[in-house]
Protein backbone atom coordinates (compact mmCIF):
# COMPACT_ATOMS: atom_id res chain seq x y z
CA UNK A 1 0.00 0.00 0.00
CA UNK A 2 2.76 2.43 0.94
CA UNK A 3 4.64 1.64 -2.27
CA UNK A 4 1.50 2.35 -4.36
CA UNK A 5 0.94 5.63 -2.59
CA UNK A 6 4.53 6.65 -3.30
CA UNK A 7 4.13 5.86 -6.99
CA UNK A 8 0.88 7.83 -7.15
CA UNK A 9 2.50 10.79 -5.37
CA UNK A 10 5.44 10.67 -7.75
CA UNK A 11 3.10 10.65 -10.76
CA UNK A 12 1.26 13.74 -9.49
CA UNK A 13 4.57 15.50 -8.86
CA UNK A 14 5.70 14.70 -12.39
CA UNK A 15 2.49 16.07 -13.88
CA UNK A 16 2.85 19.30 -11.88
CA UNK A 17 6.45 19.66 -13.04
CA UNK A 18 5.45 19.16 -16.68
CA UNK A 19 2.61 21.71 -16.30
CA UNK A 20 4.98 24.26 -14.74
CA UNK A 21 7.45 23.89 -17.60
CA UNK A 22 4.66 24.33 -20.16
CA UNK A 23 3.39 27.45 -18.38
CA UNK A 24 6.89 28.98 -18.43
CA UNK A 25 7.12 28.35 -22.17
CA UNK A 26 3.97 30.33 -23.00
CA UNK A 27 5.60 33.73 -22.47
CA UNK A 28 8.70 33.12 -24.63
CA UNK A 29 6.50 31.54 -27.29
CA UNK A 30 4.41 34.72 -27.59
CA UNK A 31 7.55 36.86 -27.68
CA UNK A 32 8.99 34.67 -30.44
CA UNK A 33 5.73 34.88 -32.38
CA UNK A 34 5.69 38.67 -32.05
CA UNK A 35 9.28 38.92 -33.33
CA UNK A 36 8.42 36.61 -36.20
CA UNK A 37 5.47 38.78 -37.23
CA UNK A 38 7.48 41.99 -36.81
CA UNK A 39 10.69 41.08 -38.60
CA UNK A 40 10.13 37.99 -40.76
CA UNK A 41 6.61 38.11 -42.23
CA UNK A 42 6.52 40.76 -44.99
CA UNK A 43 4.08 43.61 -44.43
CA UNK A 44 1.69 45.08 -46.98
CA UNK A 45 2.37 48.71 -47.80
CA UNK A 46 -0.83 50.71 -47.94
CA UNK A 47 -0.79 53.21 -50.83
CA UNK A 48 -1.61 56.72 -49.73
CA UNK A 49 -3.67 59.07 -51.87
CA UNK A 50 -4.38 62.74 -51.47
CA UNK A 51 -7.54 63.57 -49.55
CA UNK A 52 -10.04 65.06 -52.02
CA UNK A 53 -11.43 68.49 -51.28
CA UNK A 54 -15.06 68.47 -50.13
CA UNK A 55 -17.25 71.53 -49.78
CA UNK A 56 -18.34 72.16 -46.19
CA UNK A 57 -21.95 72.54 -47.33
CA UNK A 58 -21.89 68.94 -48.57
CA UNK A 59 -21.14 67.71 -45.04
CA UNK A 60 -23.92 69.65 -43.36
CA UNK A 61 -26.47 67.61 -41.38
CA UNK A 62 -28.97 70.48 -41.30
CA UNK A 63 -32.38 70.00 -42.99
CA UNK A 64 -32.45 70.84 -46.67
CA UNK A 65 -35.47 73.12 -46.22
CA UNK A 66 -37.06 75.25 -43.52
CA UNK A 67 -40.84 74.78 -43.78
CA UNK A 68 -43.46 77.27 -42.63
CA UNK A 69 -44.58 76.97 -39.04
CA UNK A 70 -47.97 77.14 -37.37
CA UNK A 71 -49.43 79.55 -38.21
CA UNK A 72 -47.56 79.99 -41.51
CA UNK A 73 -45.86 83.37 -41.75
CA UNK A 74 -44.13 84.88 -44.78
CA UNK A 75 -41.84 87.88 -44.52
CA UNK A 76 -42.33 90.39 -47.35
CA UNK A 77 -40.19 93.53 -47.41
CA UNK A 78 -39.37 93.12 -43.73
CA UNK A 79 -42.99 92.70 -42.65
CA UNK A 80 -44.46 89.38 -41.48
CA UNK A 81 -47.70 88.36 -43.19
CA UNK A 82 -49.99 85.47 -42.44
CA UNK A 83 -51.87 83.70 -45.22
CA UNK A 84 -55.28 84.88 -44.11
CA UNK A 85 -54.16 88.51 -44.04
CA UNK A 86 -54.73 88.46 -47.79
CA UNK A 87 -56.93 85.43 -48.35
CA UNK A 88 -59.59 86.62 -45.90
CA UNK A 89 -60.39 89.50 -48.27
CA UNK A 90 -59.52 87.89 -51.59
CA UNK A 91 -62.26 85.73 -53.07
CA UNK A 92 -60.96 82.26 -53.84
CA UNK A 93 -60.61 81.38 -57.50
CA UNK A 94 -59.97 77.90 -58.76
CA UNK A 95 -57.54 78.72 -61.56
CA UNK A 96 -54.55 76.84 -62.90
CA UNK A 97 -51.31 77.70 -61.08
CA UNK A 98 -49.83 79.30 -64.19
CA UNK A 99 -52.64 81.90 -64.15
CA UNK A 100 -52.09 83.06 -60.59
CA UNK A 101 -51.33 86.74 -60.04
CA UNK A 102 -49.45 85.98 -56.81
CA UNK A 103 -47.14 83.17 -55.71
CA UNK A 104 -45.61 83.13 -59.17
CA UNK A 105 -42.45 81.67 -57.66
CA UNK A 106 -44.35 78.43 -57.03
CA UNK A 107 -43.54 75.79 -59.66
CA UNK A 108 -46.05 72.96 -59.43
CA UNK A 109 -44.47 69.68 -60.53
CA UNK A 110 -46.15 67.13 -58.33
CA UNK A 111 -47.57 64.48 -60.64
CA UNK A 112 -51.33 64.79 -61.16
CA UNK A 113 -51.58 67.22 -58.25
CA UNK A 114 -52.43 70.31 -60.34
CA UNK A 115 -54.83 72.19 -58.03
CA UNK A 116 -53.89 74.37 -55.06
CA UNK A 117 -56.99 73.16 -53.19
CA UNK A 118 -55.81 69.57 -53.33
CA UNK A 119 -53.51 70.47 -50.45
CA UNK A 120 -54.53 73.92 -49.19
CA UNK A 121 -57.83 74.33 -47.38
CA UNK A 122 -60.14 76.52 -49.44
CA UNK A 123 -61.86 78.16 -46.45
CA UNK A 124 -58.78 78.64 -44.25
CA UNK A 125 -55.45 79.08 -46.03
CA UNK A 126 -53.57 78.55 -42.76
CA UNK A 127 -54.62 74.90 -42.75
CA UNK A 128 -53.81 72.01 -45.05
CA UNK A 129 -56.57 69.92 -46.60
CA UNK A 130 -56.32 66.16 -46.06
CA UNK A 131 -58.68 63.46 -47.30
CA UNK A 132 -60.35 63.09 -43.90
CA UNK A 133 -60.23 66.71 -42.72
CA UNK A 134 -57.57 69.35 -42.10
CA UNK A 135 -54.20 69.58 -40.44
CA UNK A 136 -51.72 72.30 -39.54
CA UNK A 137 -48.53 73.20 -41.35
CA UNK A 138 -46.60 71.77 -38.42
CA UNK A 139 -48.01 68.31 -39.17
CA UNK A 140 -47.85 68.48 -42.95
CA UNK A 141 -46.77 64.81 -43.01
CA UNK A 142 -50.44 63.92 -42.40
CA UNK A 143 -51.28 65.63 -45.67
CA UNK A 144 -48.53 63.71 -47.47
CA UNK A 145 -49.91 60.47 -46.02
CA UNK A 146 -53.21 61.10 -47.83
CA UNK A 147 -51.57 60.06 -51.11
CA UNK A 148 -48.19 58.60 -50.13
CA UNK A 149 -49.29 55.95 -47.65
CA UNK A 150 -46.40 53.57 -48.23
CA UNK A 151 -43.82 56.32 -47.89
CA UNK A 152 -45.56 57.59 -44.75
CA UNK A 153 -45.47 54.09 -43.24
CA UNK A 154 -41.76 53.80 -43.99
CA UNK A 155 -41.18 57.28 -42.57
CA UNK A 156 -42.87 56.42 -39.26
CA UNK A 157 -40.56 53.39 -38.95
CA UNK A 158 -37.39 55.24 -39.90
CA UNK A 159 -36.88 53.50 -43.26
CA UNK A 160 -37.61 56.67 -45.25
CA UNK A 161 -36.41 60.15 -44.46
CA UNK A 162 -33.83 61.20 -41.90
CA UNK A 163 -33.72 60.44 -38.18
CA UNK A 164 -31.32 62.49 -36.05
CA UNK A 165 -30.06 62.40 -32.48
CA UNK A 166 -31.19 58.87 -31.58
CA UNK A 167 -33.13 55.93 -32.95
CA UNK A 168 -35.05 55.64 -29.67
CA UNK A 169 -38.26 57.72 -29.86
CA UNK A 170 -38.24 58.01 -26.06
CA UNK A 171 -34.82 59.65 -26.11
CA UNK A 172 -35.05 63.47 -25.82
CA UNK A 173 -32.41 63.75 -28.58
CA UNK A 174 -34.66 61.87 -31.03
CA UNK A 175 -35.74 64.00 -33.98
CA UNK A 176 -37.15 62.81 -37.30
CA UNK A 177 -37.30 65.30 -40.15
CA UNK A 178 -40.70 65.80 -41.75
CA UNK A 179 -41.38 65.40 -45.46
CA UNK A 180 -41.17 69.13 -46.26
CA UNK A 181 -37.83 69.49 -44.48
CA UNK A 182 -36.36 67.51 -47.37
CA UNK A 183 -38.87 67.84 -50.23
CA UNK A 184 -40.39 70.96 -51.76
CA UNK A 185 -44.12 70.09 -51.55
CA UNK A 186 -44.81 71.83 -54.87
CA UNK A 187 -41.92 70.14 -56.68
CA UNK A 188 -40.76 67.21 -54.53
CA UNK A 189 -38.19 65.71 -56.89
CA UNK A 190 -34.64 66.47 -55.78
CA UNK A 191 -32.24 68.39 -57.97
CA UNK A 192 -29.07 66.45 -58.86
CA UNK A 193 -26.90 65.98 -55.76
CA UNK A 194 -23.12 66.06 -56.01
CA UNK A 195 -21.82 62.73 -54.62
CA UNK A 196 -19.15 62.71 -51.95
CA UNK A 197 -15.86 60.87 -52.58
CA UNK A 198 -15.98 57.15 -51.92
CA UNK A 199 -14.15 55.58 -48.97
CA UNK A 200 -10.62 54.21 -49.28
CA UNK A 201 -10.06 50.70 -47.96
CA UNK A 202 -6.87 48.73 -47.36
CA UNK A 203 -7.29 47.09 -50.75
CA UNK A 204 -7.34 50.36 -52.68
CA UNK A 205 -7.31 50.34 -56.46
CA UNK A 206 -10.19 49.44 -58.74
CA UNK A 207 -11.81 45.98 -58.64
CA UNK A 208 -10.55 43.77 -61.43
CA UNK A 209 -7.53 45.96 -62.22
CA UNK A 210 -3.94 44.84 -62.55
CA UNK A 211 -3.30 46.31 -59.13
CA UNK A 212 -5.55 43.68 -57.55
CA UNK A 213 -3.56 40.88 -59.19
CA UNK A 214 -0.31 42.31 -57.81
CA UNK A 215 -1.74 42.57 -54.31
CA UNK A 216 -3.16 39.05 -54.46
CA UNK A 217 0.24 37.69 -55.50
CA UNK A 218 1.74 39.06 -52.30
CA UNK A 219 0.52 38.47 -48.74
CA UNK A 220 -2.50 40.66 -48.45
CA UNK A 221 -3.96 40.24 -44.93
CA UNK A 222 -7.47 40.74 -46.30
CA UNK A 223 -7.07 37.85 -48.72
CA UNK A 224 -5.03 35.37 -46.71
CA UNK A 225 -8.11 33.39 -45.76
CA UNK A 226 -8.73 32.60 -49.43
CA UNK A 227 -5.13 32.01 -50.51
CA UNK A 228 -4.99 28.30 -49.77
CA UNK A 229 -3.16 25.50 -51.49
CA UNK A 230 -5.12 23.27 -53.80
CA UNK A 231 -8.37 23.96 -55.58
CA UNK A 232 -11.02 26.33 -54.42
CA UNK A 233 -8.75 29.21 -53.42
CA UNK A 234 -9.77 31.49 -56.26
CA UNK A 235 -13.43 30.49 -56.21
CA UNK A 236 -13.73 31.10 -52.46
CA UNK A 237 -12.53 34.61 -53.08
CA UNK A 238 -15.28 35.34 -55.60
CA UNK A 239 -17.71 37.98 -54.49
CA UNK A 240 -15.39 39.26 -51.74
CA UNK A 241 -12.64 40.84 -53.82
Amino acid sequence: MSNGKAQHHGSQHGERSTGSVSAWLIGPAFVLLALLILFVIPTEEIPLVATPAVRAASLSTAPRRTPLGDPPVININGVDHRCNDCHSIIQPRDVPPDQLQQHKDVVLRHGMNNRCYNCHDEANRELLHTIDGTTTYTHSEKLCASCHGRMYRDWTRGAHGKTMGSWDPDNPAFHRLTCVQCHDPHSPMFDPIEPLPGPHTLRMGHPGSAHQAEVRAERNPLLQWSEREGTGGASSNGGHD
